[in-house]
């Protein structure tokens, strides 16, 4: 007669828990690493569209509404052989070809947004009022920074070149941010099609 074990033995239990404990950290960890990398990844696409919005904007509204170059009190700039304009102050405007001459300007605030503002001639006030100013980051969870911007002018046959830089960093706000910062730097430039007569 055969006897029928209905049970497992004691050496078999200790081999399933062995195995166990051998495969369930490791595929934790297996998990966690593919997690981070998915946030990663998330992190980078989000900063890149972004910061890939923003200079679209940029690009797009100087090469259709740029006419030229001003300084904070209405200087035109940039329109001779040799000129070059830079300013760190945040004091970069484009004139438009209207008469008065709409402006707007790109600038960088404190908070990391950067923002497009435009203004107009308002005759009764004698002086230009701000009518628009729209905030280029779409979200809160990416920072601008270091927003450079200037004006050159190779000889008189060319037209104006604009560059303008920038950092776009996405912001992470968890208090155990370990998947590393990730910042995307962006550069280009735009050469004004027409100019101020």
């Amino acid at each position: 007669m055969k006897i029928k074990n209905k049970g497992f033995t004691l050496i078999e239990i200790i081999v399933v828990m062995a195995v166990l404990a051998i495969l369930l950290p490791t595929v934790f960890s297996v998990i966690y690493i593919i997690m981070q990398q998915m946030l990663r990844v998330h992190k980078l696409a989000e900063t890149k569209r972004q910061g890939d919005m923003i200079m679209m904007y940029m690009k797009e509204s100087i090469a259709r509404d740029a006419w030229g170059v001003s300084d904070e009190v209405g200087g035109v700039e940039c329109n001779t052989a040799g000129s070059t304009y830079h300013d760190f102050a945040n004091f970069f405007f484009f004139v438009g070809n209207n008469t008065p001459p709409d402006i707007f300007t790109f600038r960088l605030y404190p908070s990391g947004n950067i923002s497009y503002e435009h203004y107009f001639y308002h005759g009764g006030f004698g002086m230009y009022v701000n009518d628009l100013s729209a905030n280029l980051n779409a979200t809160d969870v990416v920072s601008v920074s270091g927003f450079d911007i200037e004006c050159r002018k190779r000889d008189n046959n060319s037209y104006p070149v604009i560059a303008f830089s920038y950092d776009v960093t996405f912001v992470d706000t968890t208090p155990t941010a370990q998947e590393g910062v990730v910042t995307l730097h962006y550069q280009t430039k735009v050469k004004l099609r027409r100019t101020l007569d």
